[in-house]
């Protein structure tokens, strides 16, 4: 019985291994869009992740600053602090003193 060879590019290279190689360099081709789309999402979502935790921080913050401000003496210490002045007073101005600022 007389044997057939299958047809060789290179020694050892068969025609099979060529065709198969080819199929999973186009595996990996259709797998780089998606894994680099995915890749991106996911950095978006941490962003967005971050940024949410920084907003409920300063959410959390402002409350606490406007419960505050319901007392009357934390909105006459906040006017003062700001440099403001109730209806008749006299402003006077001090030079050489830190400048505290307002909120």
């Amino acid at each position: 019985m007389a044997r057939t060879r299958t047809p060789t590019l290179r020694r050892g290279l068969t025609a099979g291994r060529v065709v198969a190689a080819a199929i999973l360099v186009l595996i990996a081709a259709l797998y780089v869009g998606p894994l680099q789309k995915e890749l991106h999402l996911r950095s978006e979502l941490a962003s967005g992740r971050s940024r949410v935790a920084t907003l409920e921080r300063q959410n959390r913050r402002l409350h606490e600053v406007e419960a505050q401000l319901h007392t009357r003496a934390e909105i006459v210490r906040f006017a003062r602090a700001c440099g403001w002045i109730f209806p008749g007073e006299q402003a006077y101005v001090v030079k050489g003193l830190t400048a505290r600022s307002c909120r």
